[in-house]
This record gives C-alpha cells, sequence and structure tokens, in this order.
C-alpha cells in the first residue's frame, strides 16, 4: 500500500511529512482501507472524515502534531489576536453583570489561547472548565496555561472528558463546527452520495445511494430555496441536531456562543455555489483534496447557520441572534481595546495592533466570513452585540 494513499496523483505543491508523520498517516490509512473492505467497497465521505480527524491515536485531532499557530497548519483568531479574547471577555462580563453565573465552559479549546485571554481579560470569573476530547491537546493546553497564568488562575481551570450536567454559565465554541464530519452530496439524474473506495493503490471518490436522513435534508432545502441544477456538489451536516440537543440537555440555566466561518441558508446552498465548502488545511496551505495525507491535514466544511439555529431551537434554546463577527467585536469594544493596547506601545506595535483588527474585521478578511450564532436556554439576558437590522433566514 502506498504510504500516503492518494498522494502520487495529487497535483499538490504540499510540504513533504517526516518519516514519523508518514508512518502515523500509513497505519491510518490501513485502518480506513480495513472499514471500506468491512463496508462493500465504499464508506460515506462522513465516515471517512470522521477517522481522518478524530481515529485514536491516529486521526488529526488525537494525534500529537501541533495545529495551530505559525508552526502548525492554521491560525485561528485567538492566535491572531488577544483583541478576540478581550471582547468575549467583555460580553460575558456584560451577561454576568445580568445576573448569568461567573461560569464558562469552552468546547474544544485548541491552542488555549482564548481560555488565557479571557482569564486574563475577566477577573471576576470564578471557574472555566475545558470539554477537549484529544490528549494530546489537553496536555499541551496545560503547558502553555500553567506557564501563561498565574497558579491561583490556573488552578480556576477545570478539563472534562464530558459534558457537565445541570450547566449554568457561558458556552463557547470557536470554530468547532466547522470540523463536524459532513456528508458530500452531487446532483446527477437524482441526487447521489459521495464515499470513499480504495482502487489499491489510493483512496478514490465513489458514488452511492443517498442515506435516507442526507435525501430529506437535500430535498427540504430544494423545497424552500428552489432546485439545484444538475451536477451541483454541497455537503450536510446531520450532526447538528444530536449535537445541539446534548449540549442543551447539559445546560439548566446558560448562554451559549457559537463562532465559526460559514454562510446562511440561502447563500450556502446558492447555485452558484456548485462546488460544496469543503476545505483542507496543511502547513498553511489550503486545498480541496480531503484523500491526500490522511491524518495530516485538516479537513473542514463551512458552517450551515439556519440548519444550526434549526437544530438549537429543537433541541431546547432559543436563538438570540447571528451577526457576522465584525459587528459583533465592535459591539463588544474591539477599538477601545485596539486603543487600550496600543497606549503605551512603540511604533510598531501599534501597527501591529492595526493589522489585527483590519484581519479580525474587515469584510474581505474574517469579519464577515465568520459569524456569531448566540442562544440562550432559560435566561433571556440582554445582548445588545447580536441586534442587527433584519432577521434570521
Amino acid at each position: 500500500m502506498n504510504p500516503l494513499p492518494g498522494a502520487e496523483s495529487a497535483t499538490l505543491e504540499l510540504p513533504p511529512p517526516d518519516a514519523t508523520a508518514i508512518a502515523c498517516s500509513k497505519r491510518l490509512a490501513e485502518i480506513i482501507v480495513e472499514q471500506i473492505e468491512l463496508c462493500g467497497g465504499v464508506i460515506g465521505f462522513d465516515e471517512y472524515m470522521r477517522m481522518a480527524l478524530y481515529q485514536p491515536g491516529f486521526g488529526y485531532y488525537s494525534g500529537d502534531s501541533i495545529k495551530f499557530g505559525a508552526s502548525g497548519d492554521f491560525v485561528t483568531a485567538p492566535e491572531i489576536s488577544p483583541l478576540y479574547g478581550a471582547c468575549l471577555a467583555r460580553q460575558a462580563e456584560v451577561l454576568i453583570e445580568q445576573g448569568c453565573a461567573a461560569r464558562i465552559l469552552e468546547i474544544g479549546a485548541g491552542s488555549g489561547s482564548l481560555c488565557g485571554q479571557i482569564m486574563e481579560s475577566l477577573p471576576a470569573l470564578r471557574h472555566y472548565q475545558i470539554l477537549d476530547l484529544s490528549a494530546a491537546l489537553k496536555q499541551r493546553q496545560q503547558r502553555y496555561l500553567r506557564a501563561r497564568l498565574s497558579a491561583e488562575r490556573f488552578s480556576r481551570i477545570e478539563w472534562l472528558t464530558s459534558l457537565p450536567e445541570a450547566f449554568d454559565g457561558i458556552v463557547i465554541a470557536n470554530e468547532l463546527l466547522d470540523a463536524m464530519p459532513v456528508h458530500i452530496l452531487q446532483k446527477q439524474d437524482d441526487w447521489r452520495e459521495l464515499g470513499v473506495g480504495y482502487d489499491g493503490g489510493r483512496f478514490a471518490w465513489q458514488t452511492f445511494e443517498p442515506a435516507r436522513e442526507a435525501l430529506q435534508a437535500i430535498r427540504a432545502i430544494e423545497a424552500r430555496l428552489g432546485e439545484l441544477p444538475p451536477d451541483y456538489r454541497c455537503e450536510l451536516n446531520l450532526n447538528l441536531r444530536p449535537w445541539f440537543k446534548a449540549l442543551a440537555q447539559s445546560c439548566r440555566h446558560a448562554v451559549a456562543i457559537i463562532i465559526d466561518y460559514g454562510f446562511e441558508q440561502n447563500e450556502y446552498y446558492h447555485p452558484a455555489r456548485a462546488h460544496g465548502t469543503l476545505g483542507c488545511y496543511y502547513r498553511h496551505r489550503v486545498h480541496s483534496d480531503p484523500l491526500v495525507y490522511p491524518g495530516l491535514q485538516d479537513i473542514t466544511a463551512y458552517v450551515d447557520f439556519d440548519a444550526s439555529a434549526d437544530a438549537a431551537e429543537a433541541g431546547g434554546f432559543a436563538i438570540t441572534g447571528l451577526v457576522a463577527q465584525h459587528r459583533f467585536l465592535i459591539a463588544n469594544g474591539l477599538l477601545d481595546e485596539a486603543q487600550r493596547l496600543s497606549a503605551c506601545a512603540d511604533v510598531r506595535a501599534q501597527i501591529a495592533v492595526a493589522q489585527q483588527v483590519k484581519t479580525l474585521s474587515l469584510p474581505q478578511e474574517m469579519g464577515q466570513q465568520f459569524k456569531v450564532l448566540a442562544m440562550q436556554k432559560n435566561v433571556a439576558f440582554d445582548m445588545p452585540a447580536m441586534r442587527r437590522s433584519h432577521a434570521r433566514g
């Protein structure tokens, strides 16, 4: 078996992995091939993506490689600027002042940067919980936060292995939904589902009859938005409803803030978006082939925020609002925080802060592409940052 199935046929200019990474990817590829054979020659792309990202010991998020920052594969907003965490801390402070429990649960904490920023910006926060199923990421987070925070503040952080029961406080999920496994559908004479097979040398795309739930979902979307054109390809995240249901069941009196890149449904399934939104990240190279370097690259799909809001409501949340990231950050003091950081800084640092503001807020950067979805359960706190001039949909 080729150690990196598909890699020899890819027209990608990607840096070669080292020997250790190749060995890990080869073992994961063997596990995926075994699953393909067990399933009669093809598995759904959702299953391939799940194994490529989360297979214990070998998946991208289960492995020991560095994912975040300049030495990883991609950079998230907390790595770009401490302004991001300061703005989220200000939003949390507004909620706490209205009576929300001074407790945060972060689901998928990445490098730990966001936790560190919020803990430093919000002294009133008494308890910060992190739910991250990756043992390697948990260890990195602990090392990073122990070095960054005082011993007293570090002692306020608790790592969980499952959702808590009867949670009161604020839930934050930053760039989490985009990493959920998705089904891929393509319209031929009728809708077909794209899966992954193995031809003896590489992974290859195959089509098969869609899962019933996926077929019902895409037909419901067409009924609302209009028929999509032939050869149209798109993703469906069928994990949203069970995930939001489980989160709602774990919350008693809570606000949840979901931040990710994505679209509302009329944009997500626009006829012109004919090739879907799937993307891969490897050492800061963005490409569209998820079948190469299994376990060594991130695989993501943009978030359907209407489907997310519908799933949250079905699970038991009340939707507070959906706004673009730039609106949320500016309403939570982005420019004030930037001015504070720049006040005593030299010219080089001031330029860096100005660039950070641009990256986080400009429409052509992260400002419009990223959105904030807020919801509440058994509380009704005022969140001015979540207001916009027109309704969701």
